[in-house]
């Protein structure tokens, strides 16, 4: 199959080229995906998909066409080829458009991102992880009432680039994830908890207890939340929360936005824009990295790049086009799907962890809030301006006192940043983007 459509990928650009189009690319993905999710002892979807698909850009005059297909067939290729080229014909020029140029650099080989075994799982084995995911649930506190599910998913993706200039690159990955969902009851009230194990190889998957037990921590220490008193206090991040501040700067860093001057970090390159703690890195590059690629959307390699050292703004993130347009080099930080053009996104991006353990952090807070949950979109990328929904565990004398809910945390993303005095060494890869808990040294918190 593989060697199939690394074969159709290299005959549809030769077809683009054919119909017209002075520059081609493809971009193919080809997969299966299934999810088994179980809720209070009783099984409720069993599924399983697969699906595969092409999206082929063209450049004629530096005209843009594009068309997407899930016709794999010669007559579907020749078809989507001279439609991607007749759409060229309607659009308007644009000196931006074309492929990247050709560099003597080739896509990495060893990034381990398909697991085998993972195919090979039964599903007889997911309803079980299921089951004892809400088993575990269940017997580590009477006050766990209620679960809304735990679930089982797992996946394979083949993906493959060609283009016009002779390059041409494919890799395989999978991924598998658990996830448990408890509800708490006390005095009445209802508090819901959620944890989740989230890998590229099914050796290093969480166990379904230790899921389910995190996720009970996590839904039960919240049972007797209260409201405090609005003030400006020190907020600690959880590994969980943390990734919210990077997510908000990963719009900011958008090479688009800023050239459009839409994004608060206009002018800000080579400029202290956070607290000399801070270093971010995205990188394409990491072994079994949840967000891995040996090449982004556009046929570059993946790289590691350090988006913020030090303190210090060191670079925006870049495709192709929007880079021409600023006069400068992509980044290799195209993201695409087969039905999409190519967009500014990022790989695995991270906080780098630092010196000081969870316990020192907490234990540096006489009084204010360590954040374990946000809610809403109140982040803005052109202002900074940062206001969420919020609950968490008050922090008293350093020491975690009591749960809280019915909050914002607020300020603007520049004062945050500048305003982290400890970063702590328990970086965790949970996702795309991943976080060690932070302090921020002080934040509004408003309450009652």
């Amino acid at each position: 199959m593989q060697n199939s459509l690394v074969q159709f990928a290299d005959d549809a650009v030769k077809e683009a080229v054919k119909a017209g189009a002075d520059q081609a690319d493809i971009y193919i993905q080809s997969g299966r995906e299934s999810e088994v999710t179980f809720r209070m002892g009783e099984i409720e979807n069993i599924k399983e998909a697969r699906s595969q698909g092409y999206g082929l850009r063209v450049f004629k005059n530096m005209k843009l066409g594009f068309c997407f297909s899930s016709d794999f067939s010669k007559s579907g290729m020749r078809d989507s080829a001279e439609r991607a080229v007749s759409l060229a014909g309607e659009a308007s020029a644009d000196e931006f458009n074309g492929l990247p140029r050709i560099e003597n650099v080739k896509a990495h080989s060893d990034l381990d991102l398909f697991d085998r075994e993972i195919a090979d799982i039964s599903t007889e084995w997911k309803i079980d992880a299921c089951r004892r995911m809400e088993q575990a649930m269940m017997d580590y506190d009477d006050r766990i009432f209620n679960s809304e599910g735990s679930g089982f998913y797992d996946g394979e993706t083949v993906t493959i680039f060609a283009d016009s200039n002779g390059r041409q690159y494919n890799f395989r990955s999978s991924y598998c994830y658990l996830v448990c969902r408890p509800v708490a009851r006390q005095d009445g009230k209802l508090q819901a908890g959620s944890w989740f194990s989230f890998k590229r190889h099914f050796s290093e998957l969480d166990s379904p207890e230790d899921v389910g037990r995190t996720a009970t921590e996590r839904a039960v220490r919240m049972l007797g939340a209260r409201t405090p008193k609005t003030g400006r206090v020190p907020v600690v991040f959880d590994n969980i929360t943390g990734t919210s501040i990077l997510g908000s700067l990963l719009a900011a860093l958008n090479g688009d936005a800023v050239f459009k001057k839409a994004s608060y970090l206009v002018g800000k390159l080579g400029q202290e824009i956070a607290s000399p703690l801070v270093t971010i890195v995205d990188d394409a590059t990491i072994k079994r990295g949840l967000a891995s690629a040996p090449f982004d959307g556009e046929g570059l390699p993946g790289d590691r790049r350090e988006v913020v050292s030090n303190g210090l703004l060191k670079s925006y993130l870049y495709d192709t086009y929007t880079a021409r347009k600023a006069g400068t080099r992509s980044t290799a930080n195209a993201q695409r799907g087969y039905d999409s053009l190519p967009s500014i996104g990022a790989f695995n991006f991270y906080l780098q962890e630092g010196q000081h353990s969870f316990d020192e952090i907490v234990k540096s807070v006489k009084s204010g809030l360590y954040l374990t949950n946000l809610m809403g979109f109140g982040a803005n990328p052109v202002t900074g301006d940062y206001s969420l929904g919020a609950s968490g565990i008050w922090i008293e004398n350093g020491e975690l006192a009591y749960p809280v809910e019915g909050i914002t945390v607020a300020s603007n993303m520049l004062t945050m940043l500048k305003n982290i005095d400890m970063v702590g060494d328990d970086l965790k890869f949970l996702g795309p983007i991943s976080s060690p808990t932070f302090r921020v040294a002080e934040m509004t918190v408003g309450g009652g």
